[in-house]
Formats: C-alpha cells, sequence, structure tokens
C-alpha cells in the first residue's frame, strides 16, 4: 500500500509563458542521426523512422531533455493541439514542432502534465492558435504572452511526485 502526504500552499503566481519559456529553433547539425528521432506523440524514440537522405535530418530541430513541443493535431481530448514535455532525453524532432526551452528552474514532472492539461492550456491554446485543415499552429509570440498559474518549486515538486507516482500506480495496475 502507498501512502502520499502532500501539502499544498495556495500561492500560485500569474507568470507569463515568456517568463517561463523561450522559443527554440536549434537545427540539427548532424550531431543526432536516425536512432534519435523522438516521437513528439508517444515521447519514444523512432526505431524505424526513415528519411530520404541524410541532409534532410539537417532540417529537424533539436530537441532536449525538459524542453516541450507544440504538437498541433487536434483531438478530442485536445481541441487546439497539445504541448508535450521531453522527458526522455535529447534527440531531434520534425520541423513542423515549436520547441520551447525552460528558462527558469522548475519540476520536470509537474510541468510533463501540467503543460498538457487541457482544462487550463485548451483555453490559452484558444488564443494563440490557428485552425488549418487537418492541425491548429501555433503562434510563438502570442502564446509567450499568455500567462498561467504557477506554484513555487518546492510546491511544483510535491505535486509532481504525487501525480508521477499516481500514473506509475495506475500503470502498474493495468
Amino acid at each position: 500500500m502507498y501512502t502520499l502526504s502532500i501539502i499544498i500552499n495556495n500561492t500560485w503566481e500569474q507568470r507569463k509563458f515568456s517568463d517561463l519559456y523561450e522559443k527554440i529553433s536549434e537545427k540539427n547539425d548532424l550531431s543526432y542521426s536516425l536512432d534519435k528521432i523522438i516521437s513528439v506523440a508517444n515521447m519514444y524514440y523512432k526505431s524505424d523512422a526513415k528519411v530520404s537522405n541524410e541532409e534532410y535530418l539537417k532540417t529537424y530541430n533539436i530537441f532536449r531533455y525538459g524542453e516541450i513541443a507544440f504538437e498541433g493535431n487536434k483531438s478530442k481530448d485536445f481541441t487546439y493541439g497539445r504541448f508535450v514535455e521531453n522527458t526522455i532525453g535529447d534527440g531531434i524532432i520534425s520541423h513542423v514542432f515549436e520547441v520551447f526551452r525552460p528558462i527558469t528552474k522548475y519540476d520536470i514532472y509537474f510541468w510533463k502534465y501540467y503543460i498538457n492539461y487541457e482544462p487550463i492550456m485548451g483555453k490559452v491554446l484558444s488564443r494563440c492558435t490557428k485552425k488549418t485543415t487537418m492541425m491548429t499552429n501555433l503562434v510563438a509570440k502570442d502564446f509567450l504572452k499568455e500567462t498561467v498559474l504557477v506554484p513555487s518549486l518546492a510546491e511544483q515538486k510535491r505535486i509532481g511526485i504525487l501525480l508521477n507516482t499516481l500514473d506509475k500506480f495506475i500503470t502498474l495496475h493495468q
């Protein structure tokens, strides 16, 4: 039996995303090869990835541990697309994904869930995306102007531990 103890304070601050993240446009200089292509949708290294030629890998964005990428695929769960946090390690992703690097101290487990939480991020993304036929496109400068409530780092860590433990517990029991 697991016992979790968590104390949550009500001292969350309104913060602009530009205080939390910066947009990154770091291209692959062929330091990363096929085995480092990351599936943004499922956060794993694609073992079956194929590209037309090695030169095409230079169009890929570098995606480092702890960074977030915007995936513009609409679904029943994500009306305007979603952000996904890189929790597996450094790699590369297609140039169609916008990448943002954290510029403040943060808890990776808290942000993994929070940045992907539709009831909060759906409202943010409704104001900073443009709909196209198949996907939504993020307008990065508009996203960085948006605000969100953020707990202290200590509270992020407590919440992150709780959410990660629950996630592992659910996985274990499936």
